[in-house]
This record gives C-alpha cells, structure tokens and sequence, in this order.
C-alpha cells in the first residue's frame, strides 16, 4: 500500500527495469479500492508533514530534527573522506550531553510509577473497592506487557526525540503447535500464543506515527497513520485465518507477500491493483499500515496491502478497535480512542498546541556542538605544539599539508626555518570549554547529580545544586506524570473490552450463564507481596443486598482467604463485570512524587513525618500502632509482619507506661492479647 510506483511516458506502472508491472492476483471490490486511494492521500500528506522544514525544530524536517537529537545522544561520528594530509585532525567528541540525559534517566527511573486511580458511579458517589480491584488489574496487565523495561525507554525517548509515543492494544495471536498423542502420532493444532496474546505495551518510533496536524492535541486529530515492520511469521499468527474474499472464501491473508506491497493506481486501468517491491522490507518482513479516523469512528488496515477487516458497508463496519465506556446524557456508550499516549521533555509552543516538544538532546544541541569544536582544537592544537610542524619562509612554497604534526621536507639553502608555537591559544579553549559544559550542568543537570564526585564542592554547595537541579525537573515531571496517567486509562480501557468478559457456558440445557472467569494478580501491599483472586461472576446481576448482606458476604469471603482466620497472603474479590465496567475511573500520579523519588527526598520526608507524629504535643492525638504499622512496612526488609508485635496495643501501652513508672529501660510484653490483622476481602 506504501510504496515507490515507477510510470513509463504514457503512463503505464514499471517496474526498475522498464518492464510492465503484472497486475496483482488481489483485486477487492471498487468500494475498498476507492478506501485504499484515500488512504494513500492521507499517508502522503501526513509524510509530506513529517519531512516539511519547520521554525520549531531550527529549521529541520521533524524527521531531520529526530536524526541530529539521537546523534547528540549516541554520541555519533560517523565515517566520511578525509584527504590523507588532513587525517591527523581529532574526530572523536566527548560523551557530555550523553553522560546528562542517562544521568537524569537514572534518577527517573528508581522507583517504578504506576498511576493511581479513583472510582465513581453515575451519581458521582466513590467506589473505592472497584478502585482497588482496578489498581490491581491494571498494575498486573502492565507487568505482563514488561512495563518495567518499557518505562525506561519510555523516559529516554522523551529525553532523546522531539516526542514519546506510546501504543497499547488488546493482541489476540494463534500459532500452530505439535501435540504428540498416546498412540504415539502428531497432530497439529492451533493454540493461542501466549507471548503475543494480551495487553502490548509499545514505543513507537517518531516515522511510523504519522499525525495529520501538528497544531492539534493526540485525541482531537483529525486521522492518524500508524506503519509498522514486522515479520512474516508475526503477521501470520495475528492475520492469518481471520478475513476471507467475498464470494470465494478464501483467505486474505494467502494474498500476503513478503517483502511486496500492493499499490492502486488510480484512474489507471480501472483502478487495477499492482504488486511492488516494498523498499524498507527484506524477504522476511510484511508492511502493516494502520488508517485511524476518530472524528468517523474508521479504522482501515491493510496487510502488505491486502485490507484486513469488513468488507461489506467498509465504512460503517470497521469501528475503532480501541474504545472507552462513557457515560453520555444518562446512558453508556462505547467511544473511539486513539491508542497511543505521547509526552516530551519540555514543551515548545508556549500554548500547548504543538504535539511535538524539545528533547533533552535538543536542548543540549549547540551547547555540545561547541564543546566537541573546542575539544577537538585543543586536541589538535596539542597536536601541532607538541609536536610541532615547522615553517620555511622566503624560498620555498608551503601549502596546507605541510600543517601537519612533525611535518619536514626539503629546502634549498638560505631558507628562513622556525617551529609552529600555539600554546596561548590553548588555554583560551579550554577555558572556552569549561563556560560551555558550565551551561549544559545548567540547563540539564550538574556532574555531582550524575554520580560522579567534583572536588571542592562544599554540603551547602550540593543541597543548592540538588534544589537547582529539583527546579529543572519539575516541567518534565509535570509531563510524565501526565504520559503515565493516559498509560493508565489506555489499559484500563483494553481491561474492560478484553478481560472482563467470560464465556457462555453452555454445558446445562436451556440455560444462559457466563462462565466464572478467575484472575490472579500479583501486587504489593504494605511492603507484603499479595496474591489476588479476582473472580468475574453473574451471579450478582439483576439483585439488590442490603449493607449488612454485603457485609455478611464479604466475612465469608474473608474466611474462604484466610482459611477460618489463619491469615495468608491472599484476598479475593467477587466482582460483577457489568456494573465494574461502568464505573467511571479517573487516573492520576503526583508529579513531586516523580521528584522526590528522583532525589532520594522521599523516605526523608516518611522519615521527618514519623518524628512528627511521635512528637509529645502530637501523641495524644494518633494512633500509636497505625504509625508504627505505617512506619515499619516502610522502612522493613522482607514481609513487614514478622517485626510487627503480636500482643494487643492496650497491653503493650500498659506495660509501657508500667516500666516508665518502675525507671525500667527496656518493655518486657504483657498479655496474651491477639491485634486484629484481618485482610479486608470485598464484593464489588
């Protein structure tokens, strides 16, 4: 569908040469070749976009500013034709600009953010159990999707290009597995791929994300064209036996090439189909191109350019695949979103309107630029004094490749000889140097912040560049908190279109039931791994509990987890699909939470909010277990209860106050009493 087509003077499509292209074997109805030529259009207008010269960028393409940002990042040299007279000259360039974006990279990524979330229904009243059982689906999803890899490259794409762009989608692959029986035979069976299958968590790169308007926010564009790489053994397991030819019955994906595209040329021979060598793909690889229309609830793709999808009425039959449950003039409906979520460095346009930003390459740029051009005088300045080229004056001609380090050659007699001296010079670009990687530390961050020790630095000197370098954060922490909240309500959109709903069960006559569908998620609680059993059933649909029938059920629950009240790391949670879908959930995650976990602040304030509560004008007023609870499943290593006492508070604050009265220096535990360690299991 992507492609170059090559036309003779008549115009008639050639192939590189000169022969005429074969019509291809795929020729759909008029409707999606009419559909395929807007496509076309569209993806030619977002290209032509991505490769237009802008002010924003210092006058570079968006594809042109994204190479020169990730050159800065890597470090990039390069290999070009140097004369051999001017091969000694230093190429190499330092890794300053490098050295600060990891630096800050690091400081993002010790702790992992997942985002928070709040639960309402539709007269706006909080529903904090949905919310936890949301919190624990979601963190499980991302977990499965590798989101602890993903975030980092999540952060570093928004240090290095002009845009992070992240897609989630809900992937349903099959593959065909060997299965050997008891008597001894193979069969082959189709089984679903477990490591394509379920929520995908991906960056994309900047040229396979084309927008249609770069003056207009991610949900509001207009269309969007998504181009992808991927091999042929991928495609299949995704495409294949999914979408069959009107009339036929055969399968589109059988029409798929490797390698090939197919290209409409329209007006041209009835709007005939030609196949073409795809440029950017080897014989292994198949193009897939994604057309997204929000504003017409369309998506189009297309396979190597065979369409994947309805056929019949094309476009009211192919909805967006990703959607989100809304709650509009008293009724739930189901609306398009686009799939993908974006954040950057810093912003560009003052307004907010460019959906692009500066990357932290960017920024960097002519700071950089300048560093590596005086560290590459200096080195060849050190070159040429070290070993110094002589100059002959007054008889012989001298051209640029004597002006090399211990350069000599022949004279005639009475030529005037003195040796090259560069050596103030030198002094003047180190200090030149210093001013440049002074600016850098200031707009990114300082050495000391990188881990690497500066001499001379005084305790005042490092708390006021830990402030400078909070300050510089705070813009970038703002965006990424905003590029995890819209991670959040992705997933949570794909966990309600894909995970909540069971299956039919069909098993007793003349009945309609859904299956139980049981999840198990891993989360941590209080500083304790917990295992969550969260059960879909029905058998809450269309009944009305009183508080305390739901109380009565939830303790029996509580019993089913912890076996009579022997307490185990397990919760379940009865869930009723229908009303959990309809839920409205709002995503957030504090931006001074991003920063503090940066800088290592975060346990100092838990540490100055403990010694706050045991203050004696404070202590009347708390509850002295719950900040020791809190306090210990902080700061504890391994599972927090084992340094929990086991005796009730009032013995423990007795024998307290009993051995402050005796002048004792240490408590010895009175009572036998039992603290209340239930594990709160619900129905929601």
């Amino acid at each position: 569908m992507i492609g170059q087509i090559v036309t003779d003077k008549d115009g008639n499509p050639i192939d590189t040469n000169g022969k005429k292209l074969s019509v291809s074997s795929y020729q759909p109805s008029e409707i999606v070749k009419k559909a395929m030529v807007l496509c076309q259009k569209d993806y030619q207008v977002n290209w032509s976009l991505q490769h237009k010269s802008d002010d924003a960028f210092d006058g570079l393409s968006l594809l042109d500013r994204t190479r020169v940002d990730q050159e800065t990042f890597s470090a990039f040299v390069g290999a070009k034709f140097v004369p051999q007279h001017k091969k000694w000259r230093w190429k190499g360039r330092k890794n300053t600009s490098r050295n600060k974006l990891i630096g800050i990279l690091a400081h993002i990524i010790t702790e992992m953010l997942y985002p928070n979330v709040h639960s309402a229904n539709e007269q706006e009243e909080v529903d904090k159990k949905s919310a936890t059982v949301m919190r624990i689906m979601v963190e499980d999803s991302l977990r499965k999707a590798n989101y602890t890899t993903q975030f980092l490259f999540m952060v570093l794409s928004a240090l290095v290009n002009p845009l992070t762009i992240v897609k989630i989608e809900y992937l349903e692959a099959l593959q065909r597995i060997k299965d050997k029986t008891r008597d001894g035979k193979i069969r082959v069976i189709e089984a679903v791929d477990e490591l394509l299958s379920g929520l995908n968590l991906n960056i994309r790169p900047i040229d396979q994300v084309l927008f249609s308007d770069f003056y207009t926010p991610l949900q509001s564009q207009p269309n969007i064209v998504e181009v992808e790489r991927i091999p042929y053994s991928k495609a299949k397991k995704i495409y294949a036996g999914k979408f069959f030819e009107k009339g036929t019955g055969k399968d589109l994906f059988d029409y798929v090439e490797a390698g090939k595209t197919k290209i409409v040329m329209a007006g041209q021979e009835g709007n005939l189909l030609f196949d073409v060598e795809w440029s950017e793909a080897d014989q292994n690889f198949v193009q897939v191109v994604r057309n997204f229309y929000r504003d017409e609830d369309l998506e189009l793709e297309w396979v190597a350019g065979v369409f994947m999808g309805n056929e019949e009425n094309i476009y009211n039959n192919n909805p967006f695949k990703h959607r989100r449950l809304s709650y509009i003039q008293d009724e739930w409906v189901s609306v398009p979103i686009y799939p993908f979520a974006t954040s950057y460095f810093e912003p560009i346009d003052p307004t907010g309107r460019f959906i692009y930003g500066k990357s932290g390459a960017f920024k960097l740029y002519w700071d950089d630029a300048s560093q590596n051009k005086m560290h590459q005088l200096l080195h060849d300045g050190t070159f040429l004094d070290v070993i110094k080229p002589t100059i002959i004056s007054g008889i012989a001609k001298v051209d640029s490749t004597v002006m090399a380090p211990g350069a000599t050659f022949g004279v005639p007699a009475g030529a005037n000889i003195q040796q090259y001296s560069l050596s103030p010079n030198l002094v003047a670009a180190m200090e030149l140097k210093r001013e440049e990687e002074k600016d850098m530390s200031e707009s990114t961050q300082d050495k000391s912040q990188s881990g690497i020790a500066q001499p001379g630095i005084t305790a005042t000197q490092s708390i006021q560049l830990q402030t400078q370098a909070r300050i510089i954060m705070g813009p970038f922490a703002v965006l990424l908190a905003n590029l995890v909240k819209q991670v959040g309500e992705l997933t949570t959109d794909c966990i309600v279109q894909h995970t909540l709903m069971g299956d039919v069960d069909a098993t007793v006559p003349g009945s309609l039931r859904m299956k139980q569908k049981i999840l198990l998620a891993k989360s941590q609680e209080g500083g304790k791994e917990m295992t969550n059993r969260i059960v879909m059933t029905d058998a809450f649909m269309g009944k009305g509990m009183t508080e305390k029938q739901q109380d009565d059920y939830e303790w029996n629950l509580w019993d089913k987890a912890t076996h009579k009240g022997k307490i185990k790391d397990q919760k379940i949670y009865h869930v009723n699909p229908y009303r959990f879908a309809r839920r409205k959930y709002s995503w957030y995650i504090d931006p001074e939470r991003i920063i503090d976990s940066s800088y290592g602040s975060g346990k100092l304030k838990k540490m100055n909010w403990f010694n706050m509560m045991i203050h004696p004008n404070i202590v009347p007023y708390t509850d002295p277990k719950a900040v020791a609870d809190e306090v210990i499943e902080e700061f504890s290593v391994g599972d927090p209860d084992k340094f929990k006492s086991k005796i009730s508070v009032n013995d423990l604050m007795g024998s307290i106050m009993n051995q402050q009265q005796m002048g004792a220096q240490g408590v010895q535990p009175v009572g036998s009493g039992a603290g209340n360690n239930q594990l709160s299991n619900a129905m929601v």
